[in-house]
């Protein structure tokens, strides 16, 4: 009984102590607390003040460029081109996007071989130094090489205009260029529109624009007619080429082949619907109603984000032209049977003439 009555009353302490415990007042955790947010939000600033003084201590501390360096008294593309090969002529340094940009924006009106000068610094730079051409630099580059390649006539007629607006359609559509990966769609429809308007010049003095579509060029076409066939084919590859970007093919590549792809990508912009109005424009004048639909309009609606709908002002210019094509068929067939039909009521005359002299001898 006497060691129960000890247990008993060594629990009764323990619990008296426990229940009567000081207790720290509230205020003090409270200042630990506020303590610590000013400790934290003080390294906060601390930290974004020092990362702001390194970015400007580098900015201040950038290496010069390529183009700075040279420091050139004369700025043209063929000047900038020859720098920036001897420049990464080890394969080591890269080429800086603001000296592209600089080397396409020297580029000066109606030279050009400024303009071919920018298309081989497109190609040469992509090639051998691993430049991952950017929206910007596609930019001056298609803005530069339009510069160039257009004649700086006083009066500027269609033919040398279409000329310029092809070749630099030529480099968009070429894969060595790089432009695929980056040019936007207002830059496709500016190259579009130059060609539209070359097409209006050419009619307005008389000239026929549209040509007989052939599977492969016989060489007996003029010069004339060769321009017409290549153009119709820069507005084809210029449609399909913002087609075969939109409907984002690196999902059907292998695995490296879509890494590769996407380092260089910067935009999937598709063609838009005044895209679309400009080409359909240009290969009804050129090629015809079927010839449109076959290779503009057919492509376009096969992409799926499509869903194979096509606006209705570009259904109705196509079937209108169609009409159009049909009723000229018609009259120039209804015209030859008419000159058949006299050929042979001329040739059945000077038979009966014939015939009566004979008789009359």
């Amino acid at each position: 009984m006497n060691n129960q009555a000890l247990v008993r009353a060594r629990c009764i302490l323990r619990a008296n102590k426990l229940v009567h415990r000081p207790k720290e007042p509230a205020t003090a955790g409270v200042q630990n607390l506020m303590s610590s947010r000013v400790a934290s939000s003080f390294q906060h600033h601390r930290f974004a003040f020092s990362s702001v003084a390194q970015q400007e201590q580098s900015s201040t501390d950038r290496r010069p460029s390529a183009l700075e360096q040279a420091n050139l008294d004369v700025i043209t593309p063929g000047h900038s081109i020859f720098v920036l090969q001897k420049y990464a002529a080890d394969g080591l340094a890269l080429i800086r996007q603001s000296d592209f940009i600089k080397l396409c924006e020297s580029a000066r009106p109606g030279k050009m071989k400024d303009a071919k000068a920018i298309a081989t610094a497109l190609k040469e730079f992509r090639r051998n130094n691993r430049f991952v051409l950017q929206k910007a630099g596609a930019r001056a580059a298609v803005e530069g090489m339009i510069r160039s390649s257009i004649p700086n006539y006083k009066e500027l007629y269609g033919k040398p205009r279409l000329h310029a607006a092809v070749f630099v359609a030529d480099q968009i559509i070429d894969e060595k260029t790089a432009l695929y990966f980056a040019i936007e769609t207002e830059l496709v429809d500016q190259v579009l529109g130059e060609i539209q308007q070359a097409l209006n010049e050419m009619e307005e003095r008389g000239m026929q624009l549209k040509i007989e579509i052939k599977e492969k060029a016989s060489g007996d076409e003029d010069g004339d007619e060769k321009l017409l066939f290549k153009t119709l084919r820069v507005t084809e590859g210029l449609v399909k080429v913002l087609v075969n970007r939109s409907v984002r093919p690196e999902f059907n590549m292998k695995k490296r082949a879509a890494r590769n792809y996407l380092k260089r990508l910067q935009t999937v912009a598709g063609p838009e619907l005044s895209t679309l109005k400009l080409a359909t424009d240009i290969a009804l004048s050129i090629g015809g109603a079927a010839v449109t639909q076959k290779d503009i309009v057919g492509p376009y609606a096969a992409a799926w984000w499509t869903k194979g709908v096509v606006d209705e002002s570009i259904l109705k210019a196509i079937a209108g032209a169609e009409s159009r094509e049909e009723e000229a068929a018609r009259a120039a067939a209804a015209e030859e049977e008419a000159a058949n039909t006299e050929d042979d009521s001329e040739a059945e005359e000077a038979g009966g003439d014939e015939d009566a002299k004979d008789e009359k001898e």
